[in-house]
């Protein structure tokens, strides 16, 4: 069972670093994943779900600036599709 889950996250993880490299800012994400920024960042400051989180808890801040490491997102939007 965790066989199909971790290959979908790896070709997962390869799209998004191909389109957004290795880290993604919160714009990205929120484009990756549908929203506006504004909504992804009242979610991130307010989680009702698992997967949200799970996206909290992943952001390195650099400096100001919070970033999402590419390999983590793909784990948790693959974790996502595969219930």
């Amino acid at each position: 069972m965790q066989e199909p889950i971790t290959e979908q996250s790896n070709i997962l993880e390869a799209q998004i670093r191909q389109r957004y490299g290795v880290l993604l800012s919160q714009a990205q994400l929120a484009e990756l994943l549908g929203r506006t920024t504004g909504g992804l960042r009242y979610s991130l400051g307010h989680p009702s779900d698992q997967q949200t989180r799970a996206l909290r808890t992943c952001g390195r801040r650099i400096g100001r600036r919070v970033y999402y490491p590419a390999t983590e997102v793909a784990q948790i939007i693959a974790g996502a599709l595969g219930r």
